[in-house]
């Protein structure tokens, strides 16, 4: 076999080559005015860290070459020119990062930038005196996204996104939501419903929401007016680490070990509530985040024999060992939220000890019991859709931390209209009003890209007098799907297949089919004939090399 690369680091190319008796012969390139060069070196962080696949593009003036990274620094010869305009690498999850204005004859070496790539379309409500980040969405229905074994997660399709009172006002009669699509997938948005959720102003209302496997979160509500805070809290290495789980202060117990694709040290955290809950009936509820790991890390973690633990719960029995008792308590569907684990009937023996273990990057903000598992006092109503405008917005500006260990967060109020990536390739709903779309669930979907917006108004008014002391907060509901471009995600290249709610698992196997009636024929034909935008021009000109 043979193999070439500047092994010399004198931007010239030299050849290995093992002969039939074994022995190692090099040839190196001693061409006469060899003219300038540079050479390109990629270490990935989220993507694997070899980068095998990975496009890069060097332009320097007229000269324009592209190749494709196989782990070893890559040559680029450049003539008479003097300096590199941009360095662009194409990484294989998608992302695009560009170097730019690089000086020659040099080694480049490109770490990847922290950058978002899949994850969740954005709910932002105006709160009075802005648009203000509420949290992600659907992180419960990633489409098609593999779980390393050959298979693809089995995905929810709905989820119901609690928002304060505090965060909605209405503006000019109407409350307005506005859902964003600022990552690099397709979202796939069939229904959407704002709901008025009333309840005693002394109760504070939790939903069962959260990310686990089958069988999914049944709608139910949770309900208390006292909170029981754990009287002690220890992780894996003994430290008390109760105060970071008294508010929600972006303070978490994170002292586990983990990596950039999202995958940590199996770490546990043992929670005390000494005392509470008598009777055996209790809820737990935790507030938190996930730095949610793709379907190329699932994949990469089981080809590795490394298998990544969803969070399960522990209790002690009588004889004061740990017994698991929930294999699958769910976490967080994404950025911070707040989930319920209903304990009532798993406590083993008096002991009201409880341990959390995974090695997913979880991080629990606050954590306390609701000392019942009844259903509150509460009432929801309907707030019907007025209007639902689709649009091209572009991108919030987002802050992640290079750490990885607090949520990103996004600046609705500034907004850019270019990104790192071009949407994926296919057919998008058109511009413009969307309301029949979104009003039922009939596969009838609007289907955002990159960059683009709905915007929703509710009418304030006609909702039910609130009963002496009482409070309105509200529900939304949002029933669809997203699918990232991540490389092992089941179609991750194109629009199609389109989803939809008959159908057994994605991708579908050949006997099931979209909807083939005359609505959705129409459906099609009317509302899917937005091509993909290209956000991102191309850095070749006409004429190109590409090796």
């Amino acid at each position: 076999g043979s193999a070439a690369a500047d092994f010399t680091g004198n931007g010239r190319l030299d050849w290995a080559r093992i002969q039939d008796d074994g022995s190692l012969v090099m040839a190196h390139d001693v061409t006469p005015a060899y003219g300038n060069w540079i050479t390109v070196a990629l270490t990935g962080v989220k993507n694997a860290k070899l980068s095998v696949n990975a496009k890069v593009e060097v332009k320097a003036g007229a000269s324009y070459e592209k190749m494709t990274y196989a782990g070893v620094p890559l040559v680029f010869r450049l003539g008479g020119h003097t300096s590199v305009d941009t360095v662009r690498i194409t990484w294989p999850n998608g992302l695009i990062q560009n170097e730019m204005k690089q000086p020659v004859n040099r080694a480049l070496v490109v770490n990847e930038a922290p950058r978002l790539a899949g994850s969740c379309p954005m709910i932002f409500t105006w709160n009075g005196g802005r648009f203000q980040f509420v949290t992600d969405v659907l992180g419960v229905a990633p489409l098609g996204a593999s779980s390393g074994d050959g298979q693809y997660f089995p995905v929810d399709h709905d989820e119901y996104v609690s928002i304060p009172a505090a965060m909605l006002q209405a503006r000019e009669g109407a409350y307005e939501i506005r859902m964003t699509e600022e990552l690099r997938e397709v979202s796939y948005i069939d229904q959407i419903k704002l709901l008025a959720l009333d309840h005693p102003a002394d109760i504070e209302i939790v939903t069962n929401e959260k990310f686990k496997s089958p069988p999914f979160p049944e709608f139910r509500l949770y309900g208390s007016n006292r909170r029981r805070y754990p009287t002690a809290a220890r992780d894996a290495h003994g430290t008390d680490v109760r105060a970071s789980l008294l508010a929600r202060d972006q303070r978490y117990p994170d002292a586990f070990q983990r990596d950039h694709a999202g995958v940590a040290e199996l770490h546990s955290l043992d929670l005390n509530f000494a005392g509470a809950a008598p009777d055996g009936k209790a809820v737990l509820v935790l507030h938190g985040w996930v730095d949610w790991a793709d379907g190329s890390t699932f994949l990469a973690a089981t080809q590795a024999h490394h298998d990544l633990v969803f969070p399960y719960l522990q209790v002690k029995d009588a004889a004061g060992n740990w017994k698991t008792v929930i294999e699958d308590m769910g976490m967080p569907s994404g950025k911070p939220k707040t989930m319920a684990v209903d304990l009532t009937g798993k406590f083993l023996s008096p002991s009201r000890e409880v341990r959390i273990v995974t090695n997913l990057c979880v991080y629990w903000d606050e954590i306390y019991l609701f000392e019942n598992n009844a259903p509150p006092a509460a009432r929801l109503t309907e707030i019907p859709m007025a209007s639902a405008d689709l649009h091209f917005r572009g991108f919030s500006r987002a802050t992640i931390d290079p750490q990885r260990k607090q949520p990103e967060s996004f600046d609705y109020q500034a907004a850019s209209s270019t990104s790192m990536w071009n949407p994926t390739p296919g057919n998008y709903t058109r511009y413009g009003a969307v309301k029949d779309l979104l009003r039922d669930l009939d596969d009838r979907m609007v289907i955002l890209g990159s960059g683009d917006e709905i915007r929703m108004l509710f009418p304030a008014a006609g909702l039910p007098a609130l009963p002496a002391g009482w409070r309105r907060d509200y529900l939304l509901l949002v029933d669809g799907w997203a699918k990232d471009a991540d490389a092992n995600t089941a179609f991750s290249q194109s629009v199609l297949p389109l989803p939809f709610h008959g159908m057994s698992r994605y991708p579908y196997p050949a006997g099931e089919h979209f909807p083939d009636d005359e609505a959705h024929r129409g459906y099609i034909r009317e509302y899917l004939t937005r091509p993909a935008l290209r956000l991102i021009r191309p850095v070749s000109p006409s004429g190109t090399t590409t090796r």
